[in-house]
């Protein structure tokens, strides 16, 4: 039986990334819920300034954060045989990451994300996702042992069995991290609650926080550390909110915690999230009890992702993250 650091479990897709100077941002004021547009020419003929083709996917994107920073690192996914999926492999392979439980699919093709951005405006982004082999996710045996198990957004319809599957794993001393993508969010507190309360980390953003604990009661204080301390009560030892380039927050119970994001020049913002995720978690188990350290790992690794394109071009090493400030 393989022994590992920490395994992660979601998706695996290829991210393809277009620019181009074309686009324009139009406001919408008749929708409030898509005030901001990205929009072309109909039927004009587009072109772009530059493409590049990655790696990509919650489990595989965290995956190779956890090797860099020093983790044995084990990756539960599905790909396709085709050459999008052999890729992936191979770059997982690459970074040191164990294999034996990716999933290949004879029939349908590997995930893959187009990733639209207008060059010279801010933030201006548009994800087009084909979610392919990552939605029918099965799980394989679950024969090895591990500290840690880091689930990531999961789409698939049978989420709520590979989340009773993955979290039995608890009764071996399993620690658990969770970043719930809006699927689960959607169900509301009440049916996630029993998964809830076995989590010792959860991540997510302001807005999935605020939907989560709205889903369950009325609330009138919409304030960062009000929405930390009711997830807190949900069941979670340790819960993570993040608020982009304000930072992040994060809660055990006793203590609150701030940090500021780290300096960087935003280039693409895509993997933001999962390498901040994959550095936090690190770093609680290279330090167990240090929250601090927690949250500093976080956003200097998410700032050195969001400073190139790709989720996984600017991932940090473990000597690269420790190293003092510049």
């Amino acid at each position: 039986m393989k022994n590992f650091d920490i395994v992660t479990v979601g998706g695996a897709m290829r991210d393809i990334f277009f620019s181009t100077k074309e686009g324009k941002v139009l406001l919408n004021q008749k929708d409030p819920l898509c005030r901001h547009m990205i929009a072309f020419e109909l039927g004009a003929k587009v072109y772009m300034d530059a493409v590049n083709f990655e790696s990509g996917g919650g489990a595989n994107n965290t995956a190779t954060g956890f090797s860099l920073l020093g983790l044995k690192t084990a990756l539960i996914a599905r790909v396709g045989y085709d050459r999008e999926g052999d890729s992936l492999v191979k770059n997982a392979q690459a970074h040191h990451i164990d294999i034996s439980f990716i999933e290949r699919d004879q029939k349908v093709s590997t995930g893959f994300t187009f990733i639209l951005s207008i060059l010279g405006i801010k933030r201006a982004q548009t994800i087009f996702a084909y979610r392919g082999t990552s939605d029918i996710l099965k799980m394989p045996s679950l024969n090895f042992k591990t500290k840690w198990v880091y689930v990531s957004s999961l789409s698939c319809p049978n989420w709520p069995n590979i989340l009773d599957r993955v979290f039995k794993l608890k009764k071996s001393g399993v620690q658990f991290a969770w970043n719930p993508a809006n699927v689960q969010l959607k169900v509301g507190a009440k049916k996630l609650s029993p998964w809830l309360k076995k989590l010792d980390v959860l991540i997510f953003n302001e807005d999935e926080a605020r939907e989560l604990v709205l889903s369950g009661q009325k609330i009138k204080d919409f304030s960062v550390r009000n929405l930390i301390k009711i997830t807190h009560r949900m069941g979670p030892k340790i819960v993570v909110i993040t608020v982009g380039k304000k930072g992040a927050y994060a809660y055990d119970g006793q203590k609150f915690y701030f940090q500021r994001p780290w300096p960087s020049k935003v280039v693409n913002i895509t993997g933001a999230g999962d390498s901040f995720s994959s550095g936090f978690v690190a770093s609680l188990l290279h330090k167990p009890k240090d929250i601090r350290q927690a949250l500093i790992w976080g956003v200097r690794n998410s700032a050195s992702v969001i400073s190139c394109v790709g989720a996984q071009n600017g991932l940090l090493t473990k000597a690269q993250i420790t190293a003092p400030k510049k």
